[in-house]
């Protein structure tokens, strides 16, 4: 895969519902992202709410609110990928206009799929006490997905997410090989 702008680092956005793993398993695929494409950090979409939040940027969990989320969240991962340092997001990312905005906005893109059922995050134990409240994406809200992930992985919690940060980090190595 090559760049569309070498003046700008990857955005590898991993998504899918809360609890499935997104945010452990970009912990565990880091090193091995920075060796294959230079400088990366993980910018946790809980974090960047929190950071928003901070800076007078009020927002709840509403499909609206959600929605209005959006173009800062671009404008704030642009701002370090113009410096060429590539980030790996954790995020729900199953809203269309997310989906829109960032697909078109987000230069280099790469879009990883943690395909998990809902039941199945709430069965075994989401740490995560998310599902005990309104507006939540699967439940109250309806998710959109991307059309045509670059890599899509299941976690069916009967393997744990080091081995699917294995089988990220392959996959991902086949993709940068091409």
């Amino acid at each position: 895969m090559k760049k569309n702008n070498n003046n700008s680092g990857w955005c590898i956005i991993i998504y899918g519902f809360s609890g499935s793993g997104k945010t452990q398993i970009s912990k565990k695929i880091k090193n091995k992202i920075e060796s294959l494409l230079g400088k990366t950090i993980i910018f946790d979409g809980d974090e960047v709410r929190d950071f928003l939040s901070k800076i007078g940027f009020k927002f709840g969990y509403k499909l609206s609110d959600r929605d209005k989320t959006v173009i800062p969240k671009l404008e704030l991962l642009n701002l370090i990928l113009r410096q060429n340092i590539n980030i790996i997001y954790p995020t729900i990312f199953l809203n269309k206009l997310a989906i829109k905005k960032w697909t078109k906005g987000i230069d280099n893109l790469i879009k990883i799929y943690i395909k998990c059922d809902i039941e199945d995050i709430i069965r075994y134990g989401s740490k995560k006490k998310i599902y005990q409240r309104k507006n939540v994406v699967g439940l109250d809200i309806k998710p959109v997905y991307p059309k045509k992930p670059h890599i899509t992985v299941v976690n069916d919690f009967k393997k744990d997410t080091l081995f699917l940060s294995k089988e990220i980090s392959k996959k991902i190595k086949k993709i940068f090989k091409k």
